[in-house]
């Protein structure tokens, strides 16, 4: 079986653990299953470091495009591609990317995607991921297409869930499921809240979406007071970069505190689960960093750009440890206290029992698409 994967990355730590997720499930299922992904998935070598084949797009010009489609597939699969032909569904793993937050055309080419490739006869997945909200009606429109074409949509929270249906109501195809990153497990054996630090992982997208500039403006001063919280619980706080534009924003930290703090800058998705796991506390902004955190038991605070984030914190029973931006000083020190004091214990219980739970859905969520895809 062949199976196209769309809407991961290398280069969104969050999106190339979705792709570890799913490789991880697909390959123990089925040793001999090749996966392809497009060319915006990242470089040669990264794609060859999942072994993942190179999925030709249709529809293209030029010598190169013609003599790929043209070359037996012998030849093409010992360059590592594959053509549209040759694969039997499509896998989408975007995370985030429908809903009036987003841009419209990114919509309209998926719907169109997702159109010709069901009149081709392959099954089109959505896994678990935000979806909406979808106010705007050219965005409402566009991703309608997508509900009536793809087989399987799995909204990751209600909100995400009624959001489509607001689009349509009498929809089949839709189902709630979890996150699906939960099932990675880091490769390295990790002891939880060994290390005696608070990793703060920073992300751009406070400042691009934020509500204003207000908003935006209070966002690194926020992770300033949060440093200074954590210390005074005599915890160590380490700034984690999980995107590649967030670096900017861990420079930015330091100078409005006016002192260096530890930088975790670390290529592998996996080893950076490992390393939230290993820390008492993740303070993120990074969807990703928190799914690690919280499905490994260990306590975290978020900040929002999303109602994906709130939705998140209130299937881990914690909505209150959201902030807001901006927040009081008095705000981030009582989230501070209520994750590192004395009710620690019992929150550590609370995420572990949710995080067991949630991955008993995840297992279940997998067993559908199995049975999507014709997996035997």
């Amino acid at each position: 079986m062949t199976l196209g994967i769309v809407g991961t990355n290398a280069w969104n730590k969050g999106a190339e653990l979705m792709q570890v997720a799913l490789q991880e499930h697909l390959r123990r299922r089925d040793p001999g299953v090749v996966l392809a992904v497009p060319g915006d998935f990242g470089s040669f070598e990264e794609r060859a470091q999942y072994r993942l084949r190179y999925m030709l797009p249709p529809l293209r010009k030029g010598r190169a495009w013609l003599a790929l489609q043209l070359l037996p597939m012998s030849l093409r699969r010992s360059f590592g591609v594959v053509v549209e032909d040759e694969v039997d569904a499509i896998l989408d793993a975007s995370g985030f990317a429908f809903g009036d937050q987003h841009p419209l055309q990114r919509t309209v080419r998926f719907a169109e995607d997702v159109e010709r490739w069901r009149r081709q006869g392959k099954p089109v997945v959505l896994l678990p991921q935000a979806l909406g909200p979808f106010e705007q009606p050219a965005m409402r429109a566009a991703f309608a297409r997508v509900l009536r074409a793809a087989t399987r949509v799995y909204a990751r929270d209600p909100i995400s869930l009624e959001h489509a249906r607001s689009v349509a109501p009498d929809a089949e195809n839709l189902r709630l499921a979890p996150d699906f990153t939960n099932l990675v497990k880091p490769l390295e054996p990790t002891q939880i809240g060994s290390l005696n630090r608070a990793c703060i992982v920073p992300n751009q997208r406070m400042i691009e979406k934020a509500a204003s500039r207000e908003e935006a403006d209070a966002y690194v001063p926020l992770l300033g007071t949060v440093v200074r919280a954590v210390e005074a619980h005599g915890v160590e706080p380490v700034l984690l970069i999980h995107g590649a534009h967030d670096a900017p924003l861990v420079e930015a930290v330091q100078q409005h505190l006016g002192r260096s703090l530890p930088v975790i800058e670390e290529r592998d998705p996996v080893r950076i689960k490992a390393e939230l796991g290993r820390s008492r506390l993740v303070v993120a902004s990074r969807f990703h960093a928190l799914v690690s955190a919280l499905t490994q038991g260990v306590p975290a605070i978020a900040t929002s750009w999303s109602h994906k984030y709130e939705m998140l914190f209130a299937d881990y029973g914690c909505p209150d440890l959201v902030l807001p931006v901006p927040a009081e000083a008095e705000q981030v020190h009582a989230a501070v206290t209520r994750t590192l004091g004395a009710g620690r214990e019992d929150l550590v219980e609370t995420l572990q029992a949710r995080a067991e739970a949630f991955m008993a859905q995840t297992r279940e969520m997998w067993q559908e698409v199995e049975e999507v895809l014709g997996m035997k």
